[in-house]
């Protein structure tokens, strides 16, 4: 996998899971009151760069463990 696909997939990843989230936990919080969209993207904009980074430093090694665990499950899966 090449550093230009890591870093677009990370950007596309951060910013739909920060959309996601911010806004769930802002209607969670607030509601939908008229400051809403303001207060929503506010959120994402202090977000979405610890979700980049976030999931620039995870990212690996969450491959790493999945991959880990998928080759257990095969492994011992009775069905192949």
């Amino acid at each position: 996998m090449s550093f230009k696909f890591r870093i677009v997939n990370t950007a596309i990843m951060s910013i739909f899971l920060s959309l996601f989230m911010t806004f769930y936990v802002t209607w969670i919080n607030l509601g939908f009151t008229e400051q809403f969209i303001n207060l929503w993207f506010k959120a994402w904009l202090m977000a979405f760069p610890a979700a980049f980074i976030g999931v620039l430093l995870l990212a690996p090694m969450v491959q790493k463990l999945t991959l880990r665990l998928l080759a257990y499950e095969n492994k011992s899966s009775p069905c192949r």
